[in-house]
């Protein structure tokens, strides 16, 4: 699909977890991403508040659900994007809505050092999601090269 290698070579890539909601699912990704030195200690305060704040759930046309959490540029050392797929969703609020839920299966945490690059992301992340065989393909992706194959 076209998105920069470079934003996966941490490989922060986990495949059909079993998370029981979403602030696990936030302390998960945020060990990772600290793990690889990708964000700095005040990431995951910083996610958790913008996604109460900004809901980032999309329900796409296709019904599936995603997730596009991300924060201000100063929690991040380094750009990077980090992918997980869940076996049971978690609920997530829709994007612009107070109250509508999301039952999420694929979440994709931006961590971007530039806020511009978050836009030109989620453009090319919105393509991506406009394309329901694509978005069946990478649910169904296993291991970190497969899931490259397809998305860079």
């Amino acid at each position: 699909m076209g998105l920069d290698q470079q934003l996966f070579s941490k490989k922060i890539l986990l495949f059909h977890q079993d998370i029981k909601d979403q602030e696990d699912l936030f302390k998960i990704l945020d060990q990772k991403l600290l793990d690889q030195k990708v964000v700095n200690d005040g990431f995951l305060k910083a996610i958790t508040t913008r996604e109460k704040n900004y809901p980032t759930g999309l329900k796409l046309e296709s019904g599936f659900g995603v997730a596009i959490p991300h924060t201000d540029p100063k929690y991040v050392n380094e750009n990077q994007i980090g992918f997980l797929s869940l076996n049971k969703p978690v609920q997530f609020r829709q994007m612009g809505s107070s109250t509508e839920v999301v039952d999420v299966k694929m979440v994709f945490i931006l961590c971007l050092k530039e806020a511009h690059q978050q836009l030109a992301m989620l453009q090319n992340l919105m393509a991506i999601f406009g394309d329901n065989k694509m978005v069946d393909k990478l649910y169904q992706c296993t291991s970190a090269d497969e899931f490259l194959k397809l998305i860079c």
